[in-house]
């Protein structure tokens, strides 16, 4: 039985809008995300869990 492909995850940066001043706006929700550390990650984990918006 063949495994089927898994699609590359995307970068966390790109999901995310840089603002002009460098703040992290996320394009789901609008809310803006501390970009150091695992903050936009845990953040867009969030997003993707079952109890998430």
């Amino acid at each position: 039985m063949a495994e089927t492909p898994q699609a590359p995850e995307p970068d966390v940066g790109d999901m995310f809008d840089t603002g002009p001043d460098g703040t992290r706006t996320c394009r789901v929700c609008g809310s803006l995300v501390n970009e150091l550390g695992e903050y936009p990650r845990a953040h867009w984990d969030w997003h993707e869990a079952s109890n998430g918006a």
